[in-house]
């Protein structure tokens, strides 16, 4: 869940950032302006319900860069988050999404991952962060309990690790959206990307049983089987048109995703990124938060280490965390690019800020 106000507030300054009309004598000015637009009541983008997984996957921090301790969230501690979690009426929902066609161009049926990102994220508190949700016990209760609270739901897992029971206890708990992670279509190649552990055969198979089951019993959960363009040549193309093949007669949203979710730095320089963010800069600061395991609230879903902490939901209000000086200087960091030496938004993200606009005077 993000800000959906403050998309459509920022829209026209936006434009005029990435038009590049402003230098640096109008920092002042647009972080007072961004300021003004930004809910101060903050917006839980992702709640990390655990960061242990049993996948080694290519494409993720943590198999090689992450070294902070594995963990469960606390139940107090993902309860006392949920409860400060206001959803989006189902009218502000509709009025963004109308927004969204019109200036965007990106509508519901676009088999694309932006409009996944915008018609389904935009709705839904995400339960995964660096681990596999499916590894957490307690996933099905913490599912019910957002469901309590009339919180939309999302997580992403590996199908390796899913079996039909366990899909019908989370979808019968309420979980909005399922998502199924896939990136090869036979078990060899899915071994090498994600880990021993993975396969495809078996879980694909998986995946149409969780489709028919789902239409026996009246589920409402959104199924969303995503394969990620690790590479962009002919034959990745080809395998691509595959898998969507593979989907289109049954009731999903498939979609393939670009390495948008690579955004910290690495010597791959084909990255290939074809989110909507690739044409502007991170927008992270004035639009939602996230919450780590171990209650950590931190700016963003790529900071796998919990190097930018800005309060913790066990000491602090996340309203009092939002508005704190540390993330006012933040914000200020991504306008006017003076990020202290070493800091991993200037130095270990590839994402853009808002301050390569910013014209030199």
């Amino acid at each position: 869940m993000f800000d959906i106000d403050f998309f459509k507030k920022s829209l026209l300054l936006k434009n005029k950032i990435v038009d590049r009309e402003y230098s640096k004598r109008s920092s002042s000015d647009i972080i007072s302006r961004l300021d003004d637009m930004r809910s101060k009541k903050p917006h839980v983008f992702n709640i990390e319900t655990t960061n242990y997984c049993n996948m080694t996957c290519v494409m993720c921090p943590r198999t090689t860069l992450m070294d902070r301790k594995n963990i469960w969230i606390d139940h107090d501690t993902f309860v006392k988050t949920l409860d400060q979690i206001t959803p989006h009426t189902d009218d502000a929902l509709e009025a963004f999404w109308k927004f969204v066609n019109e200036e965007y161009g990106v509508t519901p049926d676009e088999p694309s991952e932006n409009s996944f990102y915008f018609h389904v994220v935009s709705r839904c508190v995400i339960l995964h962060g660096y681990g596999e949700p499916l590894l957490d016990k307690n996933i099905v209760a913490r599912v019910s309990a957002c469901t309590e609270r009339n919180i939309p739901t999302y997580f992403s897992c590996v199908p390796a690790n899913l079996s039909v029971e366990r899909a019908e206890e989370v979808m019968k708990a309420g979980l909005t959206v399922f998502k199924f992670s896939m990136d090869a279509l036979d078990d060899e190649l899915q071994k090498k990307i994600r880990g021993r552990k993975n396969n495809f055969e078996e879980s694909f198979q998986t995946i149409l049983d969780i489709i028919e089951m789902k239409k026996q019993k009246g589920y409402k959960t959104l199924l969303v089987p995503t394969m990620i363009a690790l590479t962009d040549d002919e034959e990745a193309q080809i395998m691509h048109q595959q898998f969507m093949n593979l989907w289109k007669d049954h009731d999903v949203f498939a979609y393939v995703k670009s390495q948008d979710n690579r955004w910290y730095y690495e010597e791959d320089t084909e990255i290939v990124n074809r989110s909507h963010y690739e044409t502007q800069y991170c927008e992270y600061p004035w639009s939602s938060m996230t919450v780590m395991a171990d209650g950590s609230v931190v700016p963003c879903t790529q900071d796998f280490n919990t190097e930018m902490v800005f309060g913790n939901v066990n000491e602090n209000a996340i309203e009092e965390i939002w508005n704190n000086q540390a993330y006012r200087d933040f914000r200020e960091w991504h306008v006017t690019g003076d990020f202290p030496k070493g800091h991993k938004c200037a130095e270990r993200c590839d994402q853009k800020k808002l301050n390569s606009y910013i014209k030199n005077d």
